[in-house]
């Protein structure tokens, strides 16, 4: 059955495995999780327990051992190689360092994606990177190389290359990493101000528990908590913040002692 946007489940991840060849044990074990439409999901867990390997699953950049991945109804696993290029294009990810061409202006980290991939002539990928321009509000900064941008406004411009090629789905994978909490929550406030706009349906992974927290009270979206490669609870914040689960427990307060640090002093 074709996928309608009377779905509700845009993503589906059904019993994936992945483990990388050196590993001794799979990054990601088992993993079953939903995205609903045009929705806000937050994905936490400590350092090392598969958040970018599991984003990374989702767009396309890593192929599942085990299990299947559906985007708008299509199986990556069953698709074929048109089909799956085509579900792929509506699919978007941002990564930790922002990704950018160091010898490249923002403008044209932003340009680039739209002539490389929809195959755009100069003139109309200009046009439509000066939109992204305003959208991720980076007007006036238009000349600069990245190293000569704030590290938040090196995560504008990631965002809006990532937006650039308008995905109905975007992946961030900790987007405000190593960014001060004012500029974090700027950054965290135009993914959802965009969002909104767009109808996007986005999966923020973090690791800051209390940014994720905060945000999902304000919004009401879900927390989804990752641990060894599986999705111990989805819940709200109070939700998660409440549980009765050790390991998230122990996440949740910052305890020095329990299932996350056993055998690590």
């Amino acid at each position: 059955m074709a996928y309608t946007d009377l779905d509700n489940e845009v993503v589906k991840v059904d019993a994936v495995t992945f483990d990388y060849s050196n590993a001794a044990s799979p990054v990601i074990d088992q993993l079953t999780l939903a995205l609903k439409k045009s929705e806000i999901t937050f994905l936490i867990g400590p350092s090392g327990s598969g958040k970018t390997t599991l984003l990374k699953l989702l767009a396309g950049l890593l192929e599942p051992g085990a299990g299947d991945i559906t985007i708008q109804g299509v199986s990556l696993k069953r698709a074929n190689s048109s089909e799956r290029r085509a579900t792929l294009r509506k699919v978007a990810m941002t990564f930790q360092r922002s990704g950018l061409f160091d010898s490249k202006t923002v403008l044209e980290n932003l340009i680039f994606p739209l002539q490389e991939l929809n195959r755009l002539s100069f003139e109309k990928a200009l046009a439509e990177a000066e939109k992204v321009l305003d959208l991720v509000e980076l007007k006036g900064h238009e000349s600069k190389l990245p190293h000569e941008v704030s590290g938040g406004m090196q995560k504008r411009v990631g965002i809006g290359r990532a937006l650039a090629l308008s995905p109905e789905v975007v992946f961030y994978d900790d987007p405000t990493a190593g960014l001060d909490p004012i500029t974090s929550k700027n950054i965290i406030e135009l993914i959802i101000q965009i969002q909104k706009e767009n109808k996007t349906t986005n999966l923020i992974s973090t690791s800051d528990l209390d940014l994720a927290v905060n945000i999902s009270r304000k919004i009401a979206s879900k927390i989804a908590f990752l641990f060894e490669g599986k999705i111990l609870q989805i819940g709200t914040a109070d939700e998660i913040l409440g549980s009765i689960n050790p390991v998230i427990h122990q996440f949740t307060r910052g305890l020095l002692e329990g299932p996350l640090t056993k055998g690590a002093r």
